[in-house]
């Protein structure tokens, strides 16, 4: 994939959650008590100095379902999470007041490193245990990383076939599901959708849920939130060509919102 994108970047001060939403937030991981991200996202990013630019906010659907597919930004402090609150945070306050404006991520199940390091040995699984807690506290689903590495495809399958059944309740229901196609920390620019990305979001799409394209990056020393119309992505009938076909168009888009021209 090309990527061709003229931003301004400055080094943005630190972002940091408030206190009282850290604390409890570990409260309800310990407890497994459900929380709302999309009160979690409002009480963080309302701390954010300088405040995010939003941009799109007439494409966002006021009711009805959809399928939030952003960028996977990561820079400094500023890694995945602060992403999805950043993405949370205006989608939800642009809800009408009777619509569904929880957003139900699809999310890593671990961080991961190389095998034999230290890190593989105390902290994948430590981080494995708390963000499948995360995951039930918010109504999340959680999945190992793509591509899962060969003792994962199990769990991975599994994550799969939990992500098709929110989706169709979510469909149902109006409501939305989010996930980052890259499904790894991209610093600048738009990252490759990883193989098997877009099967996996044929098979939300098919289960009733259009395309929300979002796109956050730096741009002139403040974080910008851009949102895309919402579309229907054409899914071939093969499963080689969907994959290629889905994620391509899916990326294109993100991109185009970002302001990059990708090819």
């Amino acid at each position: 994939m090309d990527t061709n994108q003229h931003n301004s970047r400055a080094v943005l001060p630190p972002y940091r959650p408030p206190p009282r939403l850290l604390v409890g937030l570990v409260w309800s991981v310990l407890t497994l008590r459900r929380r709302s991200v999309a009160e979690d996202a409002r009480a963080a990013v309302e701390r954010v100095f300088p405040p995010p630019e939003v941009v799109g906010v007439e494409h966002i659907p006021p009711r009805g379902p959809c399928l939030v597919a952003c960028n996977h930004y990561h820079r400094g402090n500023r890694g995945g999470w602060w992403t999805a609150l950043l993405v949370t945070a205006p989608l939800s306050a642009n809800r009408a007041p009777e619509a569904d404006r929880e957003l139900h991520w699809v999310m890593t199940d671990a961080w991961t490193y190389p095998e034999g390091t230290w890190q593989s040995r105390y902290l994948t699984p430590l981080s494995r245990w708390v963000f499948r807690r995360v995951a039930r506290v918010y109504g999340f689903v959680s999945m190992p990383p793509m591509p899962p590495r060969p003792w994962e495809l199990e769990a991975r399958a599994l994550g799969v076939l939990q992500a098709v059944r929110l989706a169709r309740r979510v469909a149902q229901s109006g409501g939305m599901m989010g996930l980052a196609p890259e499904g790894r920390d991209i610093e600048e620019g738009l990252g490759e959708a990883p193989e098997n990305a877009g099967r996996f979001i044929a098979l939300l799409v098919e289960a009733g849920l259009p395309i929300l394209p979002v796109g956050v990056a730096e741009v002139e020393g403040r974080m910008r939130v851009a949102f895309g119309e919402l579309f229907w992505p054409e899914i071939p009938a093969g499963k080689g060509e969907r994959d290629v076909a889905v994620a391509r168009e899916v990326m294109g888009a993100i991109g185009r919102v970002m302001g990059m021209h990708v090819t």
